[in-house]
């Protein structure tokens, strides 16, 4: 098997708010794993808000496994992620990338969806919600404008002016909404957000409250009429069942379980703790997003818009029109690349 590291920028179409400040790009590492002849795709990005590690480090951690990849033959990606765990120890984001591959190999090997591997066929249509992020609501508005029609907006929240974002949001749409406040509210201020949450129709909840807060957790949980889901609160699968009370669901993202598999298990652990299962995909390619859709028939909620928050297109795979989630036509995760845009950087 063959293994090539590529480090990609991805710059975004807007500059992106957050607690540590302005984000205008956001790093990527890109894997491929050939296999006679086939290849597979992962990626994994730098989110400081889940792990440490930075693109750099990513992409020389796995470069150093090339040679113990060579003589490996791929046939069944849960014996190659026990044969990779070893080599990454805790860092869950640089094995998310390598596993993502593996998995995408194995379905191209064996001809199938992975979904279909994994006997994931709900009915569908399934849709992604499209994210706004935290901005002033001037700015919310214009990107609402240029990606209108959505059935699903998740707005990230955090600022000084989160209700009247989301009144002149909802002034502007009847579309279902999510809000991601990313732990940035303090128990008092969530309560007080509740009614007007409520009134303007707001779905989910994701992460009110820092993720260390756990007794609050419980206590905004008993309070809100509105599903409340973890993610900073939920970073491996042990985590799962501390969320149980504190939280009615739980946001997976694959950088945070070492990859699909981990995400695939945490999966089931939500499910048998009763809880609500969402998948996100942060920005990304479309490697990471087409990835990420695999999981839709078995999801509450769904975000894989990342493609969309970026200024060029990098592979392909999964589309969204308006929402509406239309898999490729291709097998494993249906990504494809496009090789003169990921030369290493």
């Amino acid at each position: 098997m063959k293994l090539k590291v590529f480090r990609k920028d991805l710059n975004l179409k807007h500059v992106s708010m957050t607690a540590a400040g302005s984000v205008s790009v956001v790093r990527s590492v890109i894997v491929e794993l050939e296999q006679d002849g086939i290849v597979g795709f992962g990626e994994s990005c730098e989110d400081h808000a889940v792990h440490l590690m930075t693109a750099d480090a990513m992409s020389e951690k796995i470069a150093r496994i090339g040679p113990a990849l060579k003589d490996y033959a791929l046939a069944d990606p849960t014996a190659f992620d026990r044969f990779i765990t070893p080599m990454f120890q805790d860092d869950a984001a640089s094995r998310c990338a390598v596993e993502m591959a593996a998995c995408d190999l194995w379905g191209k090997i064996f001809g199938r969806p992975l979904r279909r591997l994994w006997k994931f066929c709900g009915a569908g249509p399934f849709y992604s919600s499209f994210t706004i992020g935290q901005d002033s609501p001037e700015r919310a508005l214009e990107k609402f404008e240029e990606n209108p029609d959505w059935p699903i907006y998740r707005v990230e929240l955090g600022g000084r002016g989160d209700i009247p974002l989301l009144e002149k949001l909802r002034d502007r749409t009847d579309a279902r909404f999510y809000v991601d406040a990313a732990g940035s509210w303090g128990l008092s201020q969530a309560l007080d957000y509740l009614p007007h949450l409520v009134r303007l129709g707001v779905e989910l909840i994701e992460q009110p409250l820092p993720p260390d807060r756990w007794e609050e957790a419980k206590i905004f949980k008993s309070h809100s009429p509105i599903p409340v889901y973890a993610d900073e609160s939920c970073l491996s699968v042990e985590d799962v069942s501390r969320c149980v009370g504190a939280f009615d669901g739980v946001n997976l993202r694959p950088v945070k379980f070492g990859g699909l598999l981990g995400t695939r298990r945490a999966i089931g652990a939500a499910r048998a703790f009763g809880l609500k299962t969402m998948v996100g995909s942060p920005v990304e390619t479309s490697i990471g997003a087409s990835a990420a859709a695999q999981f839709a028939p078995v999801l509450d909620a769904l975000y894989i818009d990342g493609p969309r928050q970026i200024d060029r297109r990098i592979g392909q795979g999964v589309e969204l029109d308006r929402g509406r989630i239309c898999f490729s036509r291709l097998n494993g995760t249906g990504v494809t690349s496009l090789k003169s845009l990921i030369r290493a950087t």
